[in-house]
């Protein structure tokens, strides 16, 4: 299932400054490279499920997160981008 990663740096951070987020099963992780961040929520995305399945509760959090199911298949929360911009900011 395809899963939206959004990618943001982290200037304050020295040690993993690339942030790597899923909003459709909201879950973040970071890394010293985009590609290590990338891999690093990965491995998140895989512990967050595993755990929830372990509990019992991977039907109720994909519930709750607006996954539905479909003909079978598991369908994703609509996620949309849009450019957003902020009223007139003073800067000084």
């Amino acid at each position: 299932m395809p899963m939206t990663v959004k990618i943001t740096v982290d200037n304050h951070s020295k040690d993993a400054p690339f942030v790597a987020y899923t909003p459709e099963l909201d879950v973040a992780s970071c890394g010293p490279t985009e590609e290590k961040a990338r891999q690093n929520l990965h491995d998140a995305v895989e512990i967050v499920v595993e755990e929830a399945e372990k509990k019992g509760k991977l039907k109720k959090l994909l519930k709750e997160l607006g996954f539905q199911k479909e003909k079978g298949r598991l369908i994703s929360p609509r996620v949309s981008f849009e450019t957003f911009f902020f009223p007139k900011l003073r800067l000084s």
